[in-house]
């Protein structure tokens, strides 16, 4: 039936254009930002996936980042220590030296006042070591997080304290250091002995600490390694989801391209089909 009213061809044509210029527009979306899913409805379920798993990366990313402070920080607390067991060396040192037969009071008095001078360095450190300005040498322990929310392991950092002052006691108890500078005097011989050993229960003492602020900065190590390689493979499945293949897309942008030249050649061509209804006219 000849028609004017309704071009059924046109209409089909018509729509065939708008579902290929759909496609191509999907297809340029894709390729101008590199991704399969630029809007929800491009894939429901892959965006929600998607979703969860970038909060999952940038969780265990900043999880990389706790841990990196946190050993940080331990490397902060042992270099304090490192330099302080040199200190108590050198005080240890003083004390030998003091022993001596040879030694006067007078002399004795010298080596002592640069004992005090080490004590006092020793506080010093323990005052003005900081990280972040906080104080860390005063027996506080810091928790740092490393999973994907504070609700997973934590990780506590030694209890490192090197107050001098909070002693009498010629023993170093709780992390606090025996060297009270009236436990390091050496003004007289007969302390000498007292003197060495309250200075070795503090150079080990320190040691302890450093040894446990080591193991802490190790396992760090082993925190940022883990979390790096999970973060990775997070990354490569969040790629497989929402990452556009360029492959794939380009092959689709060229069939689109030429699929909506031909459709508008067939609108134009379905609309010049009802000129052969004016013959019948002039006829």
């Amino acid at each position: 039936m000849s028609s004017i009213n309704t071009n059924v061809a046109a209409i089909k044509a018509r729509s065939n254009l708008e579902r290929v210029q759909r496609d191509m527009d999907s297809s340029i979306a894709r390729l101008s930002s590199g991704k399969r899913i630029t809007r929800a409805h491009d894939d429901a379920a892959g965006s929600a996936i998607a979703g969860r798993m970038e909060s999952q990366i940038r969780g265990l990313t900043m999880g990389i980042r706790h841990a990196k402070d946190g050993q940080s920080l331990t490397d902060t607390q042992e270099g304090a220590l490192q330099e302080v067991t040199a200190i108590l060396q050198r005080m240890r040192e003083l004390a030998v030296q003091a022993g001596s037969g040879t030694m006067q009071k007078t002399d004795r008095q010298y080596l002592d006042l640069e004992m005090e001078q080490l004590v006092d360095e020793i506080e010093a450190i323990n005052a003005n070591t900081k990280f972040n300005d906080t104080a860390v040498l005063t027996g506080t322990q810091f928790s740092f997080y490393t999973d994907i929310d504070v609700a997973g392991t934590a990780i506590q950092t030694v209890a490192a304290n090197i107050t001098v002052t909070a002693l009498g006691a010629a023993t170093a108890t709780g992390g606090a250091l025996g060297v009270k500078k009236a436990n390091v005097d050496v003004t007289t011989i007969t302390a000498v002995d007292n003197v060495i050993a309250n200075i070795d229960l503090a150079i080990g003492s320190i040691a302890s600490m450093r040894a446990n602020l080591g193991a802490v900065s190790n396992r760090f190590d082993h925190v940022v390694d883990n979390l790096t390689n999970v973060v990775a493979n997070t990354e490569a499945s969040k790629s497989r989801v929402e990452d556009a293949d360029f492959a794939v897309e380009t092959t689709a942008l060229t069939r689109s391209t030429v699929l909506q030249q031909a459709a508008t050649s067939m609108v134009a061509q379905a609309n010049a089909s009802k000129n052969t209804i004016l013959a019948l006219i002039q006829s």
